[in-house]
């Protein structure tokens, strides 16, 4: 405990050192929020006053927990869950720039044209290709149906493909280093499942990940969140007796705390895909090196509704035609209805906190 308490005020002391500099970066070199392909902006237009906002704020974070990680904590539970981060990091940053300095909106067929093209195109070769790659043409209409709109930046279905390969790079250390191939059942009953912790662990990485990024819409919503997750979790690494796990669960949230002084409304400063990708990637892994996979639905309860009304909503526009929220995902129904921005994070703040309590006494059945 007092590792887990000294890390995690240190690692607060270095953000808070790191952090001006940082902003005068983002701002120096016009790394701000824009309008441009943004419905949020175009709908909600009390919400025009965030043109301008530093984004990649995330990298406060990302920098803080790296640098302490290295330096004091480096060992076989800390180096996967680093590597993770980093592959996250890395792709929230290309997406974070390709949507802030990308010239042209970019657009994908969808599998209808793509069909049709291998049917008529004029080029015998080209009909070729474009047949060979119908399964290819397929994987991309499936994820991009269920995709944030188009802008400049990474499609969905490009997303999807690197945080596949993070799953693997995961699943590498996990199952054959570590040699974790079971789950925790509750009272402290396991069950051996093998080799499908490996699919297993792709879809935790893919799915948290993405739901921390989708929770990502007004200020400090989905920094708090992840405080009381990671906040959670350390107990559990202790818990467990998993030092490592515990002082990097610490080190994260030490820099949370920081990051949420300069984020809350009006934010100096906003998180960014750098953040919330790489953050959520790290969450999973950690949740998956303590074997407690079950409980980051619980712990995370806001991130599964969050990304669950963004499912249902898309679903219902389907199969009825209309939508069934103002907007999605909730929290920007909320903001529809007239809550200001500052109420939704209270509240949601407060039942993360819940959830985080319970998962930690579920964790001591």
């Amino acid at each position: 405990m007092f590792a887990g308490l000294t890390f995690l005020i240190l690692s607060g002391l270095i953000s808070i050192l790191i952090s001006p500099s940082i902003i005068d970066i983002l701002y120096k070199f016009k790394i701000v929020r824009g309008r441009r392909y943004d419905d949020v902006i175009d709908r909600i237009h009390r919400r025009k006053d965030k043109i301008g906002t530093p984004m990649m704020g995330g990298i406060i974070i990302i920098l803080t927990v790296i640098i302490i990680t290295l330096i004091f904590n480096w060992n076989k539970y800390t180096e996967p869950a680093i590597i993770v981060l980093l592959i996250g990091a890395l792709l929230g940053s290309i997406d974070d720039l390709m949507n802030i300095f990308g010239k042209k909106e970019r657009k994908v067929y969808s599998l209808k044209h793509h069909a049709k093209l291998a049917l008529i195109h004029k080029n015998k070769w080209k009909r070729i290709y474009l047949f060979l790659t119908i399964p290819w043409a397929l994987y991309k209409s499936l994820f991009n149906s269920v995709g944030s709109r188009y802008g400049t930046g990474l499609y969905p279905h490009e997303r999807i493909l690197v945080q596949i390969i993070s799953g693997i790079v995961a699943s590498y250390f996990i199952f054959f280093k570590l040699g974790i191939h079971s789950i925790w059942l509750f009272s402290n009953h396991y069950l051996n499942i093998g080799l499908w912790i490996i699919p297993l662990i792709l879809i935790i990485i893919i799915a948290t990940s993405n739901a921390v990024n989708i929770s990502d819409g007004i200020d400090g919503l989905a920094a708090g969140v992840m405080l009381a997750s990671f906040i959670s979790f350390f107990v559990i690494a202790l818990q467990e007796g998993n030092e490592s796990i515990a002082i990097i669960c610490a080190t994260v949230s030490g820099a949370l705390v920081t990051y949420l002084y300069f984020n809350i409304k009006p934010a100096r400063i906003q998180m960014g895909d750098i953040g919330t990708l790489g953050l959520g990637s790290l969450l999973a892994v950690i949740s998956i090196m303590l074997r407690k996979e079950i409980l980051l639905i619980v712990i995370g309860g806001i991130f599964v509704i969050e990304t669950l009304s963004v499912i249902v909503q898309k679903l219902y526009k389907r199969l009825f035609g209309k939508k069934i929220l103002l907007m999605s995902p909730l929290h920007h129904h909320l903001e529809m209805l007239g809550w200001s921005e500052e109420k939704i994070t209270a509240r949601l703040w407060l039942f993360a906190f819940v959830l985080s309590i319970l998962g930690i006494w579920l964790s001591m059945l």
